[in-house]
């Protein structure tokens, strides 16, 4: 089983210090670098990038969604929110990892109404994205969102007969699905390359630690491990807290030793 956990955990913490962690925990061989404040400047830094390749771990990055928005009416936005994606995907070329995790994008207020417009934008560029990430051998993996008003790609479905379309990978977050009102037996598609791991109640995206939600965390484990998944498990959690009562979970259930 291949593990690994977001730096969305360690935000309070230098990344040295990050990585010092992920590299001392002999479960995680993968970190999620969110390339987004504090994290963005890391193209532009030498020294940065030969620390994160100096540690004996791999990585994926997360690109911005802060502020960013491809299915923008504006244009201009949506460009600058392309270029940005682009830009992980450049970092991820620096850092040897191959696959991005991109949000699809947000209906916004101006796009209340314009349902078919704002989709065919986000197509378009979800097209372009992962053009350029072919180009630079990286998987662009689109993320299905969580319920929150204006985000689009809440339903999974919607989002893999576009992913099929447009023969891009998804990322799976089990936790935007149970929002949503998933089930393990509803989130399984052929075109996951990579899971988002992180529990809640049901009604509010919380990244807590497994267990500590209502998410069927056993029978997501149960399916996915019947449908031979295997990607990464990417513990996307608020602290190291979390992550550790996560592999606990994980231990108890017999999925690591």
């Amino acid at each position: 089983m291949k593990i690994g956990a977001s730096m969305l955990a360690t935000e309070d913490r230098t990344i040295e210090e990050a990585l010092e962690y992920f590299d001392s925990n002999k479960y995680i061989d993968y970190v999620e670098i969110v390339h987004d404040y504090p994290y963005r400047e890391i193209n532009d830094d030498s020294e940065l990038i030969d620390l994160i390749k100096s540690y004996d771990l791999k990585y994926t990055v997360h690109a911005p969604f802060i502020d960013i928005n491809i299915a923008s009416l504006n244009p201009a936005v949506a460009d600058f929110s392309v270029s940005e994606i682009e830009r992980s995907i450049d970092l991820a070329n620096m850092i040897d990892s191959n696959l991005v995790v991109v949000h699809p994008g947000i209906l916004g207020f101006h796009g209340r109404g314009k349902e078919e417009l704002v989709n065919k934008i986000s197509e378009e560029h979800l097209e372009v994205i992962g053009n350029y990430a072919k180009d630079c051998g990286v998987d662009a993996c689109i993320e299905n969102l969580p319920n929150i008003t204006d985000f689009m790609f809440m339903d999974v479905n919607q989002l893999n007969d576009t992913l099929v379309k447009l023969d891009l990978p998804m990322t799976m977050d089990i936790g935007h699905a149970h929002t949503n009102g998933f089930t393990p037996d509803e989130i399984y598609f052929d075109s996951i390359k990579h899971i988002h791991v992180h529990d809640n109640p049901g009604d509010d995206d919380t990244h807590l630690a497994l267990g500590d939600g209502t998410f069927d965390v056993n029978g997501f484990f149960d399916v996915f491990t019947k449908k031979k998944y295997d990607g990464i498990y990417m513990l996307e959690l608020m602290s190291v807290d979390f992550i550790e009562k996560s592999l606990e979970y994980m231990k108890n259930l017999g999925l690591i030793k």
